[in-house]
């Protein structure tokens, strides 16, 4: 295996910048994907709610498949830009692609064509993102170093989804004929992946030129694990499933804010304000202001006093969660009106505080065990394929149409979303009590 050195405490700001720039065209995608796409396919596209499910669900079961597969093949190989760049390509054909082609909603061949480009997407934007998290403990020397680099990468993934959220609002609110969603918007929605394409891969150019040749340090591999089997040793620690589950209920948090805000808000038009005409507004302005209280709190965080530790921020952030879903089980029933924007600040502030704290938890791990690949795809593995599962089972318990949801999606964000959060916030208190 090729072996590179760095040193952390020479590790430059252009060079940590540079790092920040790789998960970009992954982040800018994502952020498209689990606030749009369901929407898009099932109001813009027209497909039936189980079969937009199903369709998600794949992509879901596609990633959460190659996840592991990819972490054993970087930990075997160590060239992690080039599977980086194999990943990127793979991205960038699926992405562009999903949103450039009508497929014929009465063909199963369509479908079946839709469906390729999803999983296509799905296995590359796995690849980018093992890839890159891999390279936080092969370059960095300690926890804080680690917990730095972290941080750079969600700011830079909330920088992600305001610019996501900027420029869906500057291409919709084009639209001066009707407020209502439909197939109409179908070019709408090409226009703002292409768009987020030519930022990504511009970013990932940057990502290749700014940052080394970057390959495992035999110094991070612990002596007692082996190369041969590093999935199977890390398996028989309970620490890595304590890890996955926050993660899991950090990530999924996030993931279906983002999936259900856009359909709540459409909820919410039709039942209770089926005259007014700020749903284009709504849909991208509501994600834009939770995405920028989640800015603000990875700044905080990168000042907190070192009490507390990343526990403790874990546990604080489950609690605005809570709180977020609280207010929505307590005010769905009503127009809540500006009401929104104080819910989607305390989302963007638990989906910060936990996605942070967890992932520098994982980080701790993957560099104690030497083997980034295999710990960030055991980690992100369970993920995947809940959150998957949980859209689809939603998607055949929904209406067949928004205007018969009767607070159906509010349900969703109220409980669903609470639930989650509550499950991070009980993990998170056990491992606290747990290592002390």
């Amino acid at each position: 295996m090729e072996i590179g050195h760095f040193s952390g405490t020479r590790y430059s700001c252009m060079q940590k910048l540079s790092f920040g720039l790789g998960h970009v065209y992954n982040d800018l995608c994502a952020a498209v994907w689990f606030s749009y796409t369901l929407f898009y396919l099932q109001v813009v596209l027209q497909l039936e709610s189980a079969t937009a499910g199903t369709l998600i669900m794949l992509g879901q079961v596609a990633d959460a498949v190659a996840t592991p597969i990819i972490g054993w093949a970087i930990d075997k190989t160590g060239v992690l830009k080039v599977w980086h760049f194999a990943g990127t390509t793979t991205v960038g054909v699926g992405f562009s692609l999903i949103f450039s082609i009508t497929p014929n909603t009465n063909s199963w061949w369509s479908l079946l064509w839709y469906g390729g480009l999803i999983i296509l997407f799905q296995v590359g934007w796995a690849t980018v993102q093992i890839s890159h998290l891999a390279i936080i403990p092969c370059i960095s020397q300690d926890h804080t170093h680690s917990a730095d680099l972290t941080t750079i990468r969600y700011a830079a993934s909330v920088c992600c989804g305001i610019t996501v959220y900027l420029i869906t609002w500057m291409v919709l609110k084009t639209n001066q004929n009707a407020d209502k969603f439909g197939p109409n918007d179908f070019y709408k929605f090409r226009e703002i992946a292409l768009i987020l394409s030519f930022i990504g891969i511009l970013s990932s150019t940057l990502f290749y030129c700014g940052l080394h040749a970057i390959h495992y340090n035999s110094e991070n591999i612990s002596e007692s694990n082996t190369l041969l089997h590093p999935q199977s040793n890390l398996l028989k620690t309970s620490i890595i499933y304590q890890v996955s589950l926050l993660y899991m209920a950090s990530r999924l948090f996030t993931t279906l804010n983002l999936i259900y805000i856009p359909l709540f808000l459409e909820e919410r038009q039709i039942i209770l304000m089926p005259e007014s005409d700020g749903i284009r507004e709504a849909i991208a302005i509501v994600p834009l202001v939770s995405f920028l209280s989640s800015f603000g709190m990875s700044f905080i965080l990168k000042f907190r006093p070192k009490q507390m530790n990343e526990k403790v921020i874990y546990v604080v952030g489950s609690i605005f969660s809570l709180i977020a879903c609280t207010w929505i089980a307590i005010g769905m029933n009503s127009g809540l009106g500006h009401q929104i924007y104080g819910i989607a600040t305390l989302i963007g502030l638990g989906s910060s505080s936990t996605m942070i704290s967890s992932l520098c938890l994982t980080a701790d791990v993957a560099k104690s065990r030497g083997f980034g690949g295999s710990v960030y795809s055991t980690v992100t593995f369970t993920d995947k394929l809940v959150s998957g599962g949980i859209v689809v089972i939603t998607q055949h318990l929904s209406p067949k149409s928004i205007e018969l949801s009767s607070n159906f999606y509010g349900q969703v964000l109220a409980y669903v979303c609470g639930s989650t959060a509550l499950i991070g916030l009980i993990t998170a208190i056990t491992l606290y009590y747990q290592r002390q």
